[in-house]
């Protein structure tokens, strides 16, 4: 899944990130002064989870593809005196939820469910949560090299039929009675 359209989307419409909102390359292993100012969301891709193969014939599976939306608010002290970076989290959750909940990204995938989130790290100056969402795409024979092959086989041009009576109580005899050869048009 890619995950250029899930920042655009926070971009455009969660405003309380002011344009603030990165990809997972700019997460990982962030020095203090690389940070972004607060507050900030940061995309990372989540894990894949595969479905059964539900087909015999061909191919046929459900994958549903994780995401997470990591955000950090700042923990100061609001004019009571009071830590307001937890109602902050609430209020961020549900712009999350106008942006993401039932997109559908994608040409082939399913609408966006949320699947939970977790408290990461709390201080004196931050706070940082993480929200979990995912996607359930379909694999199809569109994507397995099965297709691909099949599209490489040569026309089908000629159906070639034998024919072995069976000997009654003992089988085929293993000789050829009839032949038949049907040449299909171009």
């Amino acid at each position: 899944m890619k995950l250029t359209p899930i920042i655009a989307a926070l971009r455009a419409r969660c405003v309380i990130f002011e344009n603030r909102v990165a990809g997972a390359a700019q997460f990982k292993d962030l020095p203090e002064v690389g940070k972004m100012r607060l507050p900030s969301a940061y995309v990372v891709p989540g894990d894949d989870s595969p479905g059964e193969q539900k087909s015999q014939t061909d191919y046929w599976q459900n994958l549903t593809e994780g995401f997470s939306v990591i955000v950090f608010v700042s923990n100061g002290r609001d004019e009571r005196g009071q830590f307001a970076s937890y109602d902050v989290v609430h209020d961020v959750r549900q712009m999350l939820f106008k942006a993401l909940l039932g997109w559908n990204p994608e040409e082939r995938g399913n609408p966006i469910t949320y699947t939970g989130g977790t408290l990461l790290d709390v201080n004196r100056h931050e706070l940082s949560y993480q929200f979990d969402f995912s996607v359930v795409t379909e694999l199809s024979e569109d994507d397995t090299r099965q297709q691909d092959e099949l599209q490489d086989l040569d026309d089908f041009k000629t159906l070639a039929i034998d024919v072995d009576f069976i000997d009654p109580g003992h089988g085929p005899d293993g000789n050829i009675e009839h032949h038949l050869e049907i040449n299909l048009p171009s």
